[in-house]
């Protein structure tokens, strides 16, 4: 650390800083987060407060909101606390300011001190003086802190500000790392939600085969993969969910392709496809596709298992089956499963049996079914589906 230095930072301020500021690059969430800059602007600054603003929406008020010390009921604190923040308005008329310190903004001390903002929450916070520092993305604020003093300590100097500017970079590419993590959190969030409700069974399986994520149209498939259409619902296939044996060793030798190959090539190969049917003639059929891209090369590959059923051999034409297999894409996966259950003669109570629902809530499913197939009684949709 002591390389990064810089020319007004002292040694001994270096000294203090050093594993503060390691923990500080090392933090991938918001708590580790917020103990590294805690740690490192109370070792560069000594305040009475340290507050970190996090989750901005456009330029409203912080969503996440950590202060040490801390406060009761900080929730309620600072939505009301922002409504008198006498600081906003600066910050909205100043887009892109990096800094300012409180004197800058505020009225004359004999003014400030008989605000309401002032005996509201500055007293009681215990401050009088501070120093903020934003982080913008183009006009709008995504992230600040706030050094607060005391009334009995002195105000910000300008070595001190040098300072701040000199930790300014660091603070913010680590709360950046965390705001990235949180976002691609929530965009494979919202591909999981997507997923949960497609007709389809999905497996996301890691380099180790271990599995990072499956549908619940990939439980019931794999229960009938592994012990049968029968005895598959006698089980709540959630729980007794697992990889079929066929399909795990499909993955293994396509791994085996991956590892022979040139590792600076780290692109998918037309070989790295697998096709995977079970001995059983349930009209099960998996395919399994290594996720491999030069664009992640220090990510291990993935493996992408999607298990499909083929249609059921009928007299009908191939144009009612493809009809009939858009019906069933509007359902939930645990509606599908109650309207392929009564399609197969099981009444209410069987099916709250095996799916250890109650009756009521069955029925509450069926008439969901009912109408989203657009039919008025069980008779209809057997006929429908069949």
């Amino acid at each position: 650390m002591s390389r990064a230095a810089s020319p007004e930072i002292s040694a001994a301020l270096n000294a203090r800083l050093h594993r503060p500021l390691l923990a500080l690059h090392a933090a991938l969430e918001v708590e580790p987060l917020w103990r590294a800059v805690r740690g490192v602007m109370q070792a560069a600054f000594a305040p009475h407060r340290v507050t970190l603003f996090l989750g901005h929406l456009g330029m409203g008020e912080a969503r996440v909101v950590l202060t040490d010390p801390p406060i009761d009921h900080p929730e309620e604190w600072y939505t009301a606390r922002g409504k008198l923040n006498p600081f906003s308005p600066f910050i909205a008329a100043h887009r892109g300011v990096k800094f300012y310190r409180f004197s800058d903004v505020l009225p004359p001390r004999a003014e400030w001190t008989r605000g309401e903002f002032y005996r509201r929450f500055a007293e009681p916070e215990g401050w009088d003086k501070g120093v903020s520092a934003l982080y913008w993305s183009r006009r709008e604020v995504t992230a600040m802190f706030s050094l607060y003093r005391a009334p009995h300590q002195p105000e910000f100097s300008d070595a001190e500000l040098a300072t701040l500017h000199h930790l300014y970079p660091f603070v913010g590419t680590a709360i950046t790392r965390v705001q990235r993590l949180h976002t691609e959190r929530l965009a494979r969030r919202g591909l999981e939600e997507f997923n949960k409700n497609i007709p389809v069974g999905l497996v996301f399986l890691d380099w180790e085969l271990r599995v990072e994520f499956a549908n619940p149209e990939a439980h019931r498939l794999c229960a009938i993969w592994n012990f049968g259409p029968q005895a598959a619902r006698t089980y709540n296939a959630r729980d007794t969910f697992a990889v079929p044996p066929a399909l795990l060793a499909a993955c293994r030798a396509l791994r085996e392709g991956v590892l022979a190959r040139n590792p600076k090539q780290p692109t998918s190969q037309p070989g790295d496809v697998a096709h995977v049917e079970p001995a059983t003639a349930s009209g099960l059929r998996a395919q399994i596709t290594v996720l491999n891209n030069p664009a992640s090369a220090l990510a291990q590959p993935r493996f992408i298992v999607v298990l499909d059923s083929r249609p059921v051999p009928s007299a009908q034409p191939a144009a009612v089956s493809a009809e009939k297999l858009n019906q069933l894409r509007d359902l939930t996966p645990r509606e599908r499963e109650i309207a392929l259950l009564v399609c197969e003669g099981h009444s209410n109570a069987e099916l709250a049996r095996r799916l250890s629902k109650s009756v009521l809530t069955i029925k509450t499913q069926l008439n969901s079914v009912f109408r989203k197939l657009s039919v008025k009684s069980r008779a209809q949709m057997m006929a429908l589906l069949r």
